[in-house]
């Protein structure tokens, strides 16, 4: 924004001085010549100098998207990260806050995922957690719903409107897709599952708590076989399909 205030400040400057210019080599006596150049220059470098100003303003927009998306954005599956996801809960909590709407969050974590990088390399891995992502953004509302990558193979999903039955359905619902991926790498079959755990905010909760709390009902989840749903705050069990 600085460059383009400096681009236009150049832009009048050099206006003024050519008129200036040209009219004292026509006429320096006649003050209205001073007035018809400035018209004429004006009109002739106008046009040019809007269209520059104005590809200038949309390519520095295009890179301050660029440098918001790379700031918030992970790097390997395009989810977002564990800081833009923050920042996201705390405005849908106050939103929630106000509309007395409910909010539950989901953490999931990839079964065996170790055992995959060991059989498939860290490659494999990835390509499983890309994977992975695409399902989430298949399988999620959009609009409504918002997900990251919290860190390693673990997700976390914020679903808007939503009380924790619901999202328990929805989250066993993304067990299945996940389960069903059909992955190839280096001509080896990759299969993935993943255990989940969900919970719904509560008022004015820090995230930091509901986490917490999500993350009890995930290790619940592992402790009951893997490729499960566990719920808060009875652990109540949506699924519990065993990992193959």
């Amino acid at each position: 924004m600085i460059y383009a205030i400096l681009l236009s400040i150049v832009i009048i400057c050099s206006t003024v001085h050519l008129s200036a210019y040209v009219a004292a080599q026509l006429d320096p006596n006649d003050p209205n010549t001073m007035v018809y150049m400035s018209v004429l220059v004006s009109g002739i470098l106008a046009p040019p100098a809007s269209f520059t100003l104005a590809l200038y303003s949309n390519r520095l927009i295009r890179v301050q998207e660029q440098l918001h998306e790379l700031a918030v954005a992970d790097p390997l599956t395009g989810l977002y990260n564990r800081r833009a996801f923050e920042e996201l809960y705390a405005r849908e909590s106050t939103r929630s806050n106000r509309t007395g709407q409910s909010v539950s969050l989901v953490l999931f974590d990839v079964d065996h995922f170790k055992a995959v990088n060991g059989k498939h390399g860290h490659a494999g891995g990835d390509v499983a957690l890309r994977n992975i992502a695409e399902t989430i953004r298949r399988t999620i509302r959009y609009g409504t719903d918002e997900t990251a990558r919290w860190g390693g193979e673990e997700f976390v999903i914020l679903l808007g409107e939503t009380p924790h039955e619901k999202a328990g359905h929805a989250a066993n619902r993304l067990r299945e897709a996940i389960e069903k991926m059909d992955l190839t790498y280096a001509d080896q079959s990759i299969h993935i599952t993943a255990s989940f755990g969900v919970t719904e905010c509560q008022p004015n909760e820090k995230l930091v708590d509901v986490v917490a709390r999500a993350d009890k009902c995930l290790r619940y989840a592992k402790k009951q076989g893997r490729n499960t749903v566990v719920l808060h705050p009875k652990l109540k069990t949506v699924s519990t399909v065993k990992a193959a």
